[in-house]
């Protein structure tokens, strides 16, 4: 592990917060919520997402008072509160939308790039060649060390920050209220027309939302890294708080400069509101290279939390041991070459005609395989929250409940189509947790057994319905 001295401090934590939940989401999420919802609904759907989003983060921080020996976040608290099998797939769930995501970032990537070369657009097999060299490059500047890769994270993530505080100063002189405070918003959709309700133009913001802020624990997750647990509290509370005023502003300016139509149509719907601006045609350019650098930023930060939970779940012996391998840099090479691997494989997918319509998917199913390690996060929470019954906890069981409650809730709002989905990841993982399971010679529990055969049969009848043509992936 780490030496003493290359412990992560506290910027470097709230920075790879920052990092991690500020990526393609923040460019894209005016046009994407002004598609299923009128900007007073979108309000109400930050208010409530970022609401559950708070939860999610003081459970995190609640779970790290409760719980310090627990150093591994998300994984751990699955694991502790449910057995091995549960921790694991808490553990091969989050793994999972770290390199999902990177594909999905690198999608967005090389479409913005496109945008901004015009005619001298690169080709899918070019953008496929340079995305490879992207993600091998990372490879190698983490393999030189945890710490050295999250301090490359804070100046990306930095970088990233400056067009989005000039997306807000410059947007604030041209809002026009009467584009946000919309007639008849409850009923129908202003940038297509379609009849709606309020409850139903929330539920369809709330997948978008969500992605937004996924990322909320990624301070729990490297806090065995981290100077200390303190740290790690103040990092989560500081970095989810920054993160909603910064979209809430974002979205709600965008909405208030633009009609909804237009954004509605718009590629890069903050270069069309800066347009409007004193900025200008400038605009544009500045806005696709901040998607381009905001993107980099958070594939760092995911590859970073991606590593760790394997590396934490393989060292507590539900994953192979041969995940555990450090360098003498401290970092975890097999877990990280395991998971350039698979990025590197389902980049592919950049070779696909329909950019934007593979990178929802992709983010879609993403935001479903992290909501399992959350619920299970929340549940854990109350677990222990009862089990200590004493007249100080009635909050913590309030904020444990309520996230529970939210994560359950954003489950339907994605969709149970992608959740299906998701049984196909899940299925897949259990080779590696039946391998961990026999390197240790240690039985696995008849319960566990159950839900292995039950995932495995699951999956086999979806990819049936798939080959058959009765489900489309996208």
């Amino acid at each position: 592990m780490e030496e003493k001295g290359k412990k992560l401090g506290f910027w470097l934590l709230v920075f790879i917060g920052l990092g991690s939940m500020i990526g393609s989401g923040i460019f894209n999420s005016p046009k994407d919520l002004i598609q299923v919802a009128n900007p007073q609904a979108n309000l109400l759907a930050w208010g409530l997402g970022g609401f559950g989003a708070l939860m999610l983060a003081l459970v995190f921080v609640y779970l790290s008072v409760k719980k310090p020996e627990l150093r591994s976040g998300i994984f751990a608290y699955a694991r502790d509160g449910f057995g091995d099998y549960m921790g694991f797939n808490a553990a091969w769930g989050y793994w999972s939308i770290g390199w999902l995501g990177n594909v999905g970032y690198l999608i967005i990537f090389f479409k913005t790039l496109n945008d901004l070369l015009g005619k001298y657009a690169l080709s899918p097999i070019a953008c496929f060649v340079a995305a490879s060299g992207l993600i091998w490059a990372i490879f190698f500047i983490l393999k030189a060390g945890i710490r050295e890769g999250a301090a490359l994270n804070f100046g990306v993530t930095l970088a990233k920050l400056l067009p989005l505080v000039l997306v807000i100063v410059a947007g604030v002189s041209v809002v026009k209220p009467e584009l946000f405070f919309m007639e008849d918003w409850a009923h129908t959709v202003a940038s297509s027309g379609q009849t709606t309700s309020p409850f139903l133009q929330i539920e369809n913001a709330m997948a978008i939302i969500l992605w937004c802020f996924v990322g909320v624990e990624s301070a729990s997750v490297l806090s065995a890294r981290a100077k200390n647990l303190q740290t790690v509290r103040k990092a989560t509370v500081i970095a989810i708080v920054s993160v909603l005023i910064i979209y809430i502003a974002i979205t709600s300016i965008a909405m208030a400069v633009v009609p909804a139509s237009e954004l509605a149509e718009s590629d890069t719907p903050l270069a069309l509101m800066l347009e409007k601006t004193s900025v200008g045609i400038a605009g544009s350019v500045i806005v696709k290279m901040g998607i381009m650098i905001s993107v980099m930023g958070a594939s760092i930060s995911w590859i970073l939390l991606s590593v760790e939970t394997m590396y934490s779940a393989a060292k507590s012996g539900v994953m192979p041991r041969l995940l555990t391998k450090e360098n003498k840099n401290g970092t975890p090479m097999n877990a990280l070459l395991f998971t350039q691997i698979f990025t590197q494989i389902f980049l592919c997918s950049i070779l696909l005609p329909a950019l934007n319509d593979t990178y929802v998917a992709l983010i879609t199913l993403g935001t479903t395989l992290i909501l399992v390690p959350y619920l299970l996060s929340s549940i854990y929470a109350v677990k222990i929250t009862v089990r200590n019954r004493t007249k100080i906890e009635i909050a913590h069981l309030c904020i444990a409940l309520l996230a529970t409650v939210y994560s359950a809730y954003t489950i339907h709002a994605v969709g149970i189509k992608y959740l299906f989905y998701s049984l196909l990841f899940y299925a897949l993982g259990t080779l590696l947790f039946f391998q961990a399971k026999m390197e240790r010679k240690e039985p696995i529990k008849k319960w566990e057994w159950i839900i292995m055969w039950g995932l495995v049969l699951a999956s086999v009848v979806l990819l049936i319905e798939i080959f058959r043509g009765n489900i489309r992936i996208f």
